[in-house]
């Protein structure tokens, strides 16, 4: 596709909403010791009541575990809220037909998610007998995700899976084949965002080839099974935000699209939603197939932001850029209030994403790009938007780049730090406008640090993506460090929302 413009193409389809239902989001509410089916069918219907939600991936395999279901290739979940679901099993009912049959119910359709390398490091057991029976199977290097819950031996025996042994794929393919098979479902969705590391450090970018024979192996399987079934058979993935990205880790997203292997893509960061993603890149090399584009929203803002809830109002902005960048509906990830789900439902539809107030928010994510990723030590390609002034050049100037794929018929209001002590003078523009100092707030706090703030409208914001300049004019005497300004918020208003909470503050 050339010529590309932002706002100028509708969805495709009828489907709006994937709901990816992370393993232990349900089952650690169910009944103990034994979860009921009649428990699991409500799961289902309070998405298809609440949410509106076309799509239901239900994670049923990660960390060398499967979950909702049991077979003879590989362990059984053995943390106690699946352990729940056990007594059901042993009498014969496996909980992912109840979740499928309830699906096809609500009109929903089912697909059976797996987490490609999940790090949680949970299953020690499963990986201290890898280390001593098949150690190649294991990825050297990476470290459990979640210190908090990971059992302590995985830090010596490792806790993911390398795919550039073929045992390995020949294992998870087993699984993938099994359950297929063996199930009613509607197709299949590798999660490569828990984690994304499948390959040996510094093998990745040249392992396209190895991981998409997997692909296709897989596609193929299920071409198979759809003679069966009468049905297609489709398979998705979740992968990084940034085609480069995926490529550096493996992924070869244009050849997956261009040679029909997948029906659908959900780009988004590993852990939260990213305001700024140009997700377009991925719709351009979509369009030109049948794979349809869900961009993910997750249930936080960033790593330094973790207490912040996200509100309405931060997915009405988060959607609004993926419908903007052409995306056919979004996708879920780590989104477990059932409160939230009628959000969901509201954003179904791309017209009506500006009928209620949107928070744009543009965070460092995982941190500035000169740090470590708050511990993951550069396991995944990592930038984000940042200006960063050095003092001895007075004039110097820096651009932060922000995204709203709307025109601002009201005023709204943008916020930022600009990173500035007692004394520095600034210039500040938008898209090359400047903005005067009259129309600029200043609330400086205790700690010496300020927070901007000045109203914005349609000119100079534009629809797509703005850019905030800072200018250097003059620094404080004694300041030695660095210029840093690397967040942003925009807050749009709809006139006479009673919902109108007042312009955003940065904490």
């Amino acid at each position: 596709m050339t010529d590309f413009v932002l706002g100028s193409l509708s969805p495709r389809g009828s489907r709006r909403v994937i709901y990816n239902s992370d393993p232990s989001n349900t089952t650690r509410f169910l009944s103990e010791p034994a979860a009921r089916p009649e428990e699991l069918r409500e799961v289902v219907r309070n998405y298809a009541r609440e949410g509106a939600i076309d799509t239901l991936v239900q994670e049923v395999y990660g960390q060398g575990w499967t979950k909702f279901w049991r077979t003879e290739l590989c362990t059984y979940d053995q943390r106690p809220q699946h352990q729940r679901l056990v007594p059901m099993m042993d009498e014969g009912v496996m909980p992912i037909e109840v979740y499928i049959d309830e699906c096809h119910r609500q009109g929903m359709t089912f697909l059976a998610g797996f987490r490609m390398n999940d790090r949680h490091g949970h299953n020690a057991d499963w990986f201290t007998q890898l280390s001593q029976e098949k150690p190649s199977w294991i990825l050297k290097g990476y470290r459990p995700t979640s210190p908090r819950t990971a059992d302590p031996r995985s830090y010596e025996v490792g806790c993911a899976l390398d795919y550039s042994v073929e045992g390995v794929r020949d294992f998870l393919f087993s699984i993938m084949e099994a359950v297929t098979n063996r199930f009613d479902l509607d197709g299949v969705e590798f999660n490569y965002t828990r984690m994304t590391a499948c390959f040996p450090r510094g093998q990745a970018k040249r392992s396209h080839a190895i991981m998409t024979g997997f692909v296709r192996k897989v596609r193929a399987m299920l071409n198979l099974a759809e003679k069966q079934k009468g049905r297609r058979l489709q398979l998705g993935v979740r992968v990084l935000q940034h085609l480069d990205g995926c490529k550096t880790m493996g992924f070869d997203i244009p050849t997956w699209i261009e040679d029909g292997l997948i029906d659908y893509i959900a780009p988004g960061d590993i852990g939260f939603t990213d305001f700024n993603a140009q997700f377009e890149a991925f719709v351009q090399l979509a369009r030109a197939s049948k794979c349809l584009v869900y961009p993910q929203i997750q249930a936080k803002l960033g790593y330094y932001h973790r207490d912040l809830v996200q509100s309405p109002g931060h997915c009405r902005a988060a959607i609004q850029n993926f419908y903007g960048a052409g995306a056919d509906g979004f996708s879920t990830q780590n989104y477990f209030e059932v409160e939230k789900f009628g959000t969901l439902k509201e954003l179904r539809d791309p017209d009506k994403v500006t009928q209620g107030d949107r928070h744009y928010t543009f965070y460092p994510i995982w941190g500035p790009n000169d740090g470590n990723q708050v511990g993951y030590q550069k396991d995944f390609p990592y930038h984000t938007e940042e200006i960063v002034l050095a003092r001895d050049k007075p004039g110097t100037r820096g651009e932060f780049r922000f995204r709203m794929c709307e025109d601002l018929a009201s005023e709204a209001i943008l916020t930022f730090k600009p990173g500035i002590v007692a004394g520095d003078e600034i210039s500040i523009e938008i898209n090359g406008r400047v903005i005067p100092n009259v129309d600029i707030g200043y609330d400086w706090r205790e700690d010496g640090s300020v927070v901007c703030q000045f109203g914005l409208g349609s000119p100079p914001a534009v629809y797509g993506d703005n850019y905030l300049g800072i200018t250097l004019m003059k620094s404080a005497q004694d300041a030695t460090d660095p210029i840093v300004m690397n967040e942003v918020e925009v807050f749009v208003s709809e006139v006479g929302l009673a919902s109108d909470p007042g312009p955003p503050k940065i904490p």
